[in-house]
């Protein structure tokens, strides 16, 4: 009965209940839209940010003189997510052959057991000395794929004879070109410590036969240095920067930090404000509402209806009023959001959402307009219809 009721007095206010539903429709579209772009576009940049292992690291722009207690002390920092010795800039490139193509002067880099450019592009740790991990621009440039075999070409100039000396690597993995860009061979460290040595003029075990090694090494020109997240870079930063020239990624941290903040800010005093015209704006209508239906609502009780009756009869139709509403808007969202999707999509990363909304967000968004809209239809019809008896609505 209470439905039926609920049905014709819909049809019969119909100019009224449209407004309603274009009140609501007006304050919670532009709403959804906000909260889209506000987790679609700076989520992709949290997300890039968080998951980006060269946002982590820190370099050291010159070279030094660091030794063991150094490299312990920095070990045992909280901060320190990964750090491995590095050899000199000059020592640290070599020529890299495979599939009968050669790239000259490729970029060797030391790696050890936490690697984060390895944990990041989930491919294995390296175990054996034998193996490597390239780039995917060195990969595809040389045609090779994991498990092929690469040449690496290391050469010198001793008694004015230069020399040359090949060593054969398997590709244990290729790392993406956004954790890795250009032409990069990543090597254990003991690799690229024997590369510096036979280059210094000593026979180590690789790259020559081990009969003249360097035991007199007491540090290292750098150091492979990451932090353990986001927000261990900046104190890690600043312990370094007392003592090395160094530069990290800080400034886009801080940035991102900043402009999260700001956005946040907006969308919250939008939102205050879009809610607070709009709980006025759908009060006001719905004040009107049951003043043009009073008489008839009192009719109701007259004829039996408990308050109760009257009380979910003017829910049910604001619940009805309210989903219609939250439909309508969902309809605009999408149409924004796909009018946002192309306008942006040449200055966005492939792949990158401008507007995202999960399913939780917006079945929260329904629940949030329909707690709303039941809260504000409850307090109407306490205030305007359940105070005054029948008899006396009757004879205004």
């Amino acid at each position: 009965m209470i439905f039926a009721l609920c049905v014709g007095d819909l049809r019969h206010e119909k100019i009224l209940n449209l407004c309603m539903t274009a009140a609501i429709t007006a304050v919670l579209s532009p709403l959804l839209l906000l909260f889209s772009l506000r987790y679609g576009i700076l989520s992709n940049m949290e997300h890039n940010l968080n998951s980006n292992p060269q946002n982590l690291e820190i370099r050291m722009l010159s070279g030094y003189e660091l030794d063991d207690n150094f490299f312990k002390a920095i070990r045992q920092d909280p901060h320190t997510g990964f750090v491995v010795e590095m050899t000199r800039a000059l020592s640290v490139s070599a020529d890299v052959g495979a599939m009968g193509k050669i790239k000259s002067a490729v970029e060797c880099i030391p790696t050890a057991a936490g690697d984060p450019v390895f944990s990041f592009a989930h491919i294995p740790y390296l175990k054996d000395p034998n193996e490597t991990a390239v780039s995917a621009a060195l990969a595809e440039m040389l045609g090779i794929k994991k498990g092929d075999v690469l040449r690496l070409s290391v050469s010198r100039i001793r008694d004015g004879n230069t020399e040359r000396s090949v060593c054969n690597f398997k590709v244990a993995g290729i790392i993406p070109n956004h954790l890795s860009p250009g032409f990069k061979l990543y090597l254990k460290q003991e690799i690229l410590t024997a590369m510096e040595d036979y280059r210094d003029g000593f026979e180590p075990d690789f790259f020559s036969d081990g009969s003249f090694k360097n035991n007199t090494r007491r540090s290292f020109a750098k150091a492979r240095l990451y932090a353990k997240d986001l927000a261990s870079v900046k104190p890690l930063s600043a312990r370094l920067s007392a003592h090395f020239n160094i530069s990290d990624a800080l400034a886009d941290i801080e940035e991102l930090k900043n402009l999260t903040a700001t956005l946040n800010f907006i969308f919250i005093t939008v939102a205050s404000v879009s809610v607070a015209g709009g709980a006025a704006a759908i009060g006001g209508l719905l004040f009107a509402s049951l003043s043009r239906k009073e008489r008839a609502l009192a009719l109701l009780r007259t004829e039996g209806m408990s308050q109760g009756g009257i009380i979910g009869l003017i829910l049910l139709e604001n619940f009805l009023i309210a989903s219609a509403a939250f439909v309508c808007s969902l309809l605009l969202y999408l149409t924004g959001s796909s009018v946002f999707a192309m306008y942006f999509s040449a200055a966005l990363r492939e792949g990158t959402a401008v507007c995202a909304l999960s399913p939780l967000h917006l079945g929260l968004f329904y629940l949030f307009t329909l707690l709303a809209s039941l809260l504000i239809s409850s307090l109407a019809v306490c205030i305007r219809i359940l105070p005054a008896s029948p008899a006396m609505i009757l004879r205004r």
